[in-house]
């Protein structure tokens, strides 16, 4: 019997992860206004988007997906698939070699309504026989909640070109951030100056991250991979202090007193 090779010893492994990825939304079909409006966005926030990698959205008609595809790539992203696709939609993306995904909301959707679809068995327990115990009900799984990294605090300024990450946990600038500058974290972020460059919460996909700014003024936005850039903020909230969260996959800018 041949030796049944161990992940350790496999040259070539599969392995889940739980990564989080910008959508685009394309509710053109003329190739040229595409690329137009996406280069006019790329200006906005240059660089941002650089080697980034996307999944296409279709909420309507169904354009050229090897095309649109095409020009994804120049503008510098990677087209890695399409997110909940129709049929003709779908059969557009495996023609141009690209992946289907289905949403996390929508996955949990249809998983619930076949559950709903299946036969109860209340007339098997009717059936059976009087005589025999009740099964015990299991104990609850008791579930450790992951190790939290502690609060990063930045106390200088973040000056243009800079980028502060905290990894693990949420990120304070005690000051400002300074046009051109980068601050991340996977939690939330607090910033008691001015932001006037870019802010991304939730990192790694907390959609729970919250962004708090005394003064708001940025470049750019993020709460776990949706953003919006500098010309998309209504000027009612801009300079003002304000919380961001994210609400139905739409960011949420509210002024605080």
């Amino acid at each position: 019997m041949a030796d049944t090779p161990t992940a350790a010893d496999a040259g070539v492994v599969f392995k889940g992860r739980m990564m989080t990825l910008t959508v685009l939304e394309v509710r053109e079909t003329d190739g040229g206004r595409i690329a137009s409006q996406i280069e006019a966005q790329l200006e906005r926030a240059p660089g941002f988007f650089e080697h980034m990698p996307v999944l296409l959205s279709i909420p309507d008609a169904v354009p050229d997906l090897a095309e649109v595809s095409e020009i994804i790539r120049r503008a510098g992203m990677v087209p890695v698939g399409i997110l909940d696709p129709g049929p003709q939609a779908r059969s557009a993306a495996e023609a141009a070699g690209l992946g289907v995904m289905a949403s996390p909301a929508r996955g949990a959707a249809a998983a619930d309504s076949a559950k709903k679809r299946e036969p109860s068995d209340a007339n098997g327990a009717d059936n059976a026989s009087t005589d025999e115990a009740p099964a015990a009900k299991e104990a609850p799984v008791s579930r450790e909640e992951p190790p939290r990294t502690p609060t990063r605090l930045v106390t200088k300024p973040v000056r243009s070109g800079q980028q502060i990450y905290a990894r693990g946990g949420d990120l304070v600038i005690a000051t400002s951030v300074s046009e051109g500058a980068e601050v991340l974290a996977d939690g939330h972020i607090h910033i008691y100056g001015a932001l006037r460059g870019r802010a991304l919460a939730g990192a790694t996909g907390d959609t729970e991250a919250r962004i708090y700014c005394r003064r708001f003024e940025p470049d750019l936005v993020a709460i776990a991979g949706c953003y919006k850039v500098a010309d998309a903020i209504e000027e009612g909230v801009r300079s003002r202090a304000v919380a961001v969260r994210l609400e139905n996959d739409n960011l949420s800018i509210e002024l605080q007193e």
